[in-house]
């Protein structure tokens, strides 16, 4: 039997001990492979600037950018094992651990960022939710970048053909590895950070990227010819350690997906505003004399049908349930 004295001392013991939990310190380490002035570089630091400041100090949040610590790959190995607890991979990268990622990778198959952004919220989403959960981690937010354009140092583009026997780099999915197969050129997987001398050293002919990545990377000023033809999506998945993420208390929980939500809107902003301005300096950047292809419509049609020719064939490497749910948003 229990004395009053003592049943008030119990429930003041049960009352205290959501708090000590809830008060306690750690750090996250957060791994991205962009320089610290991308889009995505700018919204970590606002993530961690904004969760430090909300929680007084309480929450340390240890960033490592321009895959000084891990490349992308590795990342979401390590986010598995709880290494580090965040990441922010491409969903390229990620579709090297669950296919269905690379349903972005398909060339022209979303017309613009408004279906991307229904894709992120509807059925496709919660599928990649899902996955993401089965295979060890938690998907917690998808980021923005934007459409990609192809550049080369041998010749211009106008059609896919023109890639014909041309080597680019890739980030390795099966889907953009078959998308430059179908254009008769040759893919080879590199980490993001060797970009640069790659192209530099003539070890690849070209590359696929976003303006703002070209630009932050000062790709432009070691490639001859950029064409625009927005063929395929760069996004990101902000993911998280489901080791490190069940250990935390219901408040940290709901806090770190507060400051996430906000820093969601933000890096929608800044890619969108990055990638517009990014395209202009490149364009006047008279020291990098890269010579830009605007496809006009009848071009660009083109470039549609020859990969729409060929759904099919990507429709392999993605699920069927995904596909059909990417289709019907057109």
């Amino acid at each position: 039997m229990i004395k009053k004295g003592g049943l008030v001392f119990f429930v003041v013991f049960l009352l205290v001990l959501p708090f000590t939990a809830h008060t306690e310190n750690f750090t996250i380490r957060f791994s991205h492979v962009v320089s610290k002035n991308s889009p995505k570089g700018r919204a970590i630091s606002y993530f961690k600037n904004t969760l430090e400041k909300r929680t007084k100090g309480r929450i340390k949040v240890k960033v490592y950018p321009a895959g000084i610590l891990l490349d992308d790959v590795a990342a979401v190995g390590a986010v598995k094992n709880n290494i580090i607890q965040m990441a922010s991979p491409a969903f390229s990268k990620l579709g090297l651990y669950i296919r269905d990622f690379q349903v972005f990778d398909i060339p022209y198959l979303f017309k613009n960022k408004n279906e991307i952004h229904n894709a992120y919220s509807g059925k496709i989403g919660n599928i990649l939710k899902e996955k993401s959960l089965s295979s060890g981690f938690r998907l917690l937010s998808f980021w923005d970048n934007g459409f990609k354009v192809i550049t080369n140092n041998s010749h211009p583009i106008s059609s896919p053909e023109d890639m014909k026997n041309l080597i680019f780099r890739t980030m390795g999915s099966e889907v953009l590895a078959l998308q430059f197969q179908l254009c008769g050129a040759i893919a080879y997987s590199y980490p993001f950070s060797n970009v640069y001398e790659l192209l530099k050293e003539g070890v690849v002919d070209g590359q696929e990227n976003t303006f703002n990545n070209i630009y932050s990377q000062k790709i432009h000023e070691v490639q001859r010819y950029m064409t625009i033809s927005d063929h395929g999506y760069l996004g990101y998945a902000v993911i998280v350690s489901s080791k490190f993420w069940e250990k935390l208390p219901v408040s940290d929980r709901k806090l770190i997906k507060d400051v996430l939500r906000q820093t969601t809107d933000l890096e929608y902003t800044l890619a969108a505003k990055q990638n517009f301005n990014d395209y202009y300096r490149i364009k006047n950047d008279t020291s990098a004399k890269i010579k830009i292809k605007e496809l006009d419509v009848e071009e660009k049609n083109r470039w549609k049908k020859y990969f729409k020719d060929h759904y099919d064939e990507f429709s392999q490497i993605v699920s069927d349930d995904i596909f059909s749910e990417a289709l019907k948003l057109n």
